[in-house]
């Protein structure tokens, strides 16, 4: 009856899962095929080259000759490519050099938009630092971001002559449903101890429970610290995690209305900090430790934070990220080699119990449902295991000690920058997407059917057939989309317990049972 109870556990949980993997899957939004870029009437953007530039190039300003809205300006550095639109000073785009990712669609309204300056002119001055790039008009307003030659740190000062805000984050202006743009990921702001953050789709589209009363949701409570998840893969639709960040560290709160975050003037003048770059541990502390916390790992994020750690020591030696998570593996299971030994033994012990418990059943099975005889059974059940010094439910305790670890190790994989595009040989050129040929689920599955093979399982042998074919084909089907960094770990845990298993079961001596 325990170990029924315990696949039943099992396969419910990994059928909650399963069914809210389908539930986001189905009701995510269908994304827009990006749009065509604006006419470009300043100066036109450079090709990329292979090597990254040492320094910007510096065009000639726009000539003032009006507002024209779909002008666009663009500025390229060692690591990014900016691109702006002209009338309102907004960032409509960023591009990591690196391998081309977009930080965010073309359809975004923008960052840092001076909404009806109507700038008429923007020019380059060229510095030791890195570049400003000035954006002026006729009226006394003027924006100026610092861009560094190399880094995601930018700032942004700026004189309003009117008086107007300074659009930080902006909403879409529609928020049709079959007009929702391809926003992946979170707005958010950040406290001294915590990260408030909602969803693009939370905020756009009504929520799938509106008949039971839930309502969409507005954007988080406003701080000076404040962001947006960034970094759009070549199919965002199959996007698992967002790489990169858009971040703003402002002097003072913002303010937050129905369309967005804004910065308010003080005298005329407005100044801010942006980050635009990967949720990468040492340029995020360099922005602000308090940033770091948008990289998110998990319930159990210090220890999380603890394992990607030594993950790095171990992969400064190997030089491999797909090795060293086979050897860190390795380390955390010899850590955990106890726990999972008297995990086994108690299985094993169990399955010794198993005649006088089917000798107990059988006993009592003349009584059919009496409830009162079903008691008294239970009671001499644990009777026979205090006399013989067995805690039946002792092969539950490693294995629930261990579950803050594994769950730790496992969003750590999930999460961390560093995996992205790193290779670990023969097919897999990327450990933070999935495995494109399915191998090692399917080695996944098939070390799962090995171990449970081995493993001494008290119950209905037919249960049990059923539940060895069942459980492996359900998590190679659950995990065949996660990421194959996560994948090989599970692969090489099962590996290890298979030894495990085979040794304990080998060096395992039966005990006589006193009844």
């Amino acid at each position: 009856m325990k170990n029924r109870n315990v696949f039943l556990f099992i396969l419910g949980t990994v059928g909650l899962l399963g069914l809210q993997m389908w539930l986001t899957s189905r009701y995510a939004p269908p994304v827009k095929p990006p749009s065509p870029a604006p006419v470009v009437t300043g100066p036109a953007p450079a090709p990329v080259p292979a090597t990254p530039v040492a320094t910007p190039s510096v065009p000639a300003p726009v000539p003032v000759t009006g507002v024209d809205s779909s002008a666009i300006y663009t500025l390229q550095t060692s690591d990014l490519r900016i691109t702006w639109q002209v009338a309102t000073g907004a960032i409509r785009q960023a591009v990591w050099r690196h391998d081309g990712t977009r930080f965010f669609p073309e359809t975004f309204p923008g960052l840092g938009a001076l909404e009806g300056a109507a700038f008429q002119g923007v020019h380059e001055q060229a510095g030791p630092e890195g570049t400003q790039v000035i954006f002026e008009n006729a009226q006394g307003d003027r924006l100026v971001y610092q861009v560094p030659l190399h880094g995601y740190n930018l700032s942004l000062k700026g004189t309003l002559a009117n008086g107007q805000d300074l659009r930080l984050i902006p909403l879409p202006a529609s928020l049709k449903p079959d007009e929702y743009p391809e926003y992946p990921g979170r707005v958010f702001t950040l406290t001294e101890s915590k990260v408030e953050a909602v969803t693009w789709l939370q905020m756009l589209k009504d929520p799938f429970f509106s008949f039971l009363g839930a309502k969409r949701k507005v954007l988080p409570p406003p701080e000076s610290r404040l962001g947006m998840d960034a970094g759009l893969d070549k199919d965002p639709k199959t996007q698992t995690n967002q790489y990169f960040a858009a971040l703003w560290k402002l002097p003072r709160v913002a303010g937050r209305d129905a369309s967005g975050y804004t910065l308010a003037p003080e005298g005329g003048q407005v100044s801010a900090a942006l980050y635009l770059g990967p949720k990468q541990a040492s340029p995020l502390l360099a922005f602000g430790h308090a940033f770091t916390r948008v990289i998110d790992y998990g319930f159990f994020g210090a220890v999380a934070q603890l394992f990607f750690w030594f993950l790095q020591k171990i992969q400064v030696v190997v030089g491999n990220w797909g090795w060293s998570i086979v050897i860190l593996t390795l380390f955390l299971r010899l850590a955990t080699w106890q726990l999972n030994s008297k995990q086994i033994i108690n299985m094993m012990r169990m399955k010794d119990f198993e005649p006088h418990q089917k000798a107990l059943q059988a006993k009592y099975e003349k009584f059919g449902s009496d409830m009162t005889k079903k008691a008294e059974m239970q009671k001499e059940l644990m009777e026979l295991y205090k006399k013989n010094g067995h805690n039946p439910m002792g092969g539950c305790l490693p294995m629930l000690l261990q579950m803050p670890v594994f769950l730790a190790f496992w969003s750590m994989l999930h999460s961390v920058f560093e995996l992205r595009h790193a290779p670990f040989f023969g097919w897999i050129h990327d450990l933070s997407v999935h495995d494109p040929y399915y191998i090692y689920p399917v080695l996944m599955g098939v070390s799962m059917f090995a171990q449970q093979a081995l493993t001494p399982i008290t119950g209905d042998p037919a249960q049990r057939k059923m539940m060895m074919i069942l459980m492996p084909v359900m998590m190679m089907v659950m995990f065949a989309k996660l990421p194959s960094g996560v994948i090989i770990y599970y692969f090489a845990s099962n590996l290890i317990g298979i030894v495990q298993t085979w040794w304990v079961k080998r060096n395992y001596v039966p005990q006589p049972i006193k009844v």
